[in-house]
């Protein structure tokens, strides 16, 4: 299991990514694994490290990884604003872009392309659990 702490985030999404990618669990995937799992903490990555704390304030994203026989699971960890992105409404897909509002596309890529997502809001953090049966 790798466990990994990143602090402070601001400006180092492609830092914590990179990280996250170069991990044992990760990088012994099969590139179609590892791509779909890439795009999936991307996101995650980049809403934590974008919108999780206020303004002004730095804080801290730990990720702890672990690899079955056939899966990979990713828990992300913040102490951010409370935020349950499995509870927004998902984005209007059948309009245009230029009549869609900010927001939805990319937990739904998350929500879309790993097999399972959960999240719970523990000890005053924010906990974004995701999982990749993987071949």
């Amino acid at each position: 299991m790798s466990e990994l702490h990143f602090q402070p985030i601001k400006g180092k999404a492609r830092e914590i990514l990179k990280t996250i990618l170069q991990t044992p669990e990760v990088s012994s995937c099969c590139m179609k694994d590892r791509l779909l799992i890439r795009q999936a903490c991307e996101e995650i990555v980049m809403n934590v490290t974008s919108y999780a704390y206020p303004k002004g304030s730095d804080g801290f994203l730990d990720v702890f990884i672990q690899k079955t026989d056939n899966r990979v699971i990713i828990r992300f960890e913040d102490g951010g604003i409370s935020f349950n992105p499995l509870e927004q409404p998902p984005p209007d897909t059948t309009i245009s872009w230029e009549q869609r509002t900010i927001g939805g596309l990319g937990i739904l890529l998350v929500i879309k392309k790993m097999d399972d997502v959960r999240y719970a809001y523990v000890n005053n953090k924010n906990v974004l659990t995701i999982q990749k049966v993987v071949s």
